[in-house]
């Protein structure tokens, strides 16, 4: 009877033991990966959304690597000179699917417009569109045929030339039934003007009709034709 005390006893012993050291060594990793610490981009203040990131807005901050996303920017470079998606709030690690880039279609086309420029969608036919041949990234020339008056007031129908090698964004595109011979064709162009030019554009579509025409590659002068008929 007495064996099986000691027994118990030296059992006893060697559990707290062997569990003293289980503890020390948990402790010991959670203070090792408490230490171990990563460098993450993050928001000085709050940034509100479709704002460009300049360097005053963020910085670079330590955190405990269990505590980065996998998704976040750790280098200022991969920040500075993007648009911000969605609002940051101060001290928020950026995230790399939250920035835009101006120039890329990540975002919308707005992204793609250079500063002072505008996009303008005008109705197009088989004719006014030449035929279905308007891609994106070509240049075309808008001419309208709209009353014009003369120098006595006496007015007349000209056709006049209103903006000349204009970028072509985008082209909208429709379904046709089955029985047509192509499979797509489209009734919009979005082109990039300039804010006087779209309300040229806007202006002629409304009291007149449109026609774009396209431009050969590499040509890009102004001509400046006069008015047909002229006054």
């Amino acid at each position: 009877m007495k064996k099986i005390y000691l027994f118990a006893i030296c059992m006893a012993i060697i559990v707290g033991i062997a569990v003293y050291f289980f503890a020390s060594s948990l402790e010991q990793n959670i203070n090792s990966e408490s230490n171990d610490l990563g460098q993450v981009v993050v928001a000085v203040s709050d940034i509100p959304a479709n704002t460009l990131i300049t360097e005053d807005m963020v910085e670079l901050a330590e955190l405990p690597s269990q505590s980065i996303n996998y998704r976040a920017v750790t280098s200022l470079d991969q920040v500075l000179g993007k648009i911000t998606k969605y609002p940051l709030l101060t001290q928020e690690q950026v995230l790399s699917p939250d920035l835009l880039e101006k120039g890329t279609e990540n975002g919308s086309l707005s992204y793609t417009l250079d500063d002072g420029k505008r996009a303008i969608s005008v109705s197009v036919d088989d004719v006014s569109g030449v035929s279905g041949y308007i891609a994106q990234g070509d240049f075309v020339d808008v001419a309208a045929t709209v009353i014009l008056y003369d120098e006595t007031g006496k007015s007349y129908t000209a056709s006049t030339l209103i903006a000349e090698n204009i970028p072509v964004l985008k082209t909208g595109v429709k379904q046709l039934s089955s029985t047509d011979s192509i499979s797509e064709s489209y009734t919009t162009v979005t082109l990039c003007a300039t804010p006087e030019q779209a309300l040229k554009i806007n202006y002629a579509a409304t009291n007149g009709s449109l026609c774009l025409i396209l431009r050969p590659v590499l040509d890009n002068k102004v001509v400046n034709p006069p008015n047909y008929p002229s006054s």
